[in-house]
């Protein structure tokens, strides 16, 4: 009797009118908005994070450490809840504002240790390599740790877009008009089933983060020869790199 119901066609009649997808693409329109705005903002900070905490300057390695540890350990919800109702007294009104915030901070903290897990796995030698050739520390990082480092971290870097796709649906509980937004209206105010609509929400998740998934493949597949090689640097010249060495 319930298998009867959730494949009966008047729960599923409604997605069949282009009313109803133009509806689900402005949530959808929100969602990409939200994440690509988070995922560039949160890189540019992550890698600020990151480098300031491989420095050993200690005005800026302990705050930085202190950022991503205490932004790590708290549930994205939570830090949505903050920027939300912290910001509406500095005058931030906007909800999608505000969950963009929350969401690009949370991303930072995370982008921060894998792109400084990136750089601590390139080889010392590589970089003893480079300076042997010439280079300033500075310009070995530009041109040798940091290619090689940000090519590594490809894969766990789109495993973390994907996260932040999905995170996204957070954002509803404040008021944005988000794809689980959207779907929600459908199931409380039309004649939709909810599992009816949770499926359709769930194979539209599941289009954007699979393509995500093979364009991280490609990505990979296409990445050029690391830096190291460029210049000339033996495979047999690298030792295994310290923490403490950058």
């Amino acid at each position: 009797m319930q298998l009867d119901k959730l494949i009966e066609w008047r729960y599923w009649k409604a997605f069949t009118e282009p009313d109803i997808w133009q509806f689900l693409w402005t949530g959808l329109q929100a969602t990409l908005e939200m994440a690509a705005v988070a995922i560039v903002a949160s890189l540019i900070l992550g890698t600020g994070l990151a480098f300031a905490r491989i420095g050993r300057n200690p005005l800026s390695h302990y705050p930085a450490a202190a950022f991503i540890e205490i932004v790590r350990s708290l549930p994205v919800l939570y830090l949505i809840f903050f920027a939300y109702f912290g910001g509406a007294r500095f005058g931030l009104q906007d909800p999608q504002t505000a969950a963009t915030l929350a969401l690009t901070l949370y991303t930072a903290a995370v982008n921060a240790e894998i792109i400084r897990a990136g750089i601590l796995s390139i080889d010392r030698g590589e970089i003893e390599a480079a300076r042997s050739l010439g280079l300033s520390h500075l310009q070995a990082m530009r041109h040798v740790v940091v290619p090689q480092a940000f090519r590594r971290i490809v894969p766990p870097q789109v495993g973390q877009l994907v996260t932040l796709v999905k995170d996204t649906s957070l954002a509803y509980i404040v008021g944005t008009t988000e794809l689980m937004q959207r779907i929600k209206v459908l199931y409380s105010t039309f004649e939709i089933g909810t599992i009816q609509g949770l499926v359709v929400a769930a194979l539209i998740y599941f289009s954007i983060n699979y393509t995500l998934s093979l364009l991280s493949r490609r990505l990979e597949e296409r990445a050029p020869a690391s830096a190291g090689t460029q210049l000339g640097t033996k495979p047999g010249v690298a030792t295994a790199i310290r923490p403490a060495s950058i």
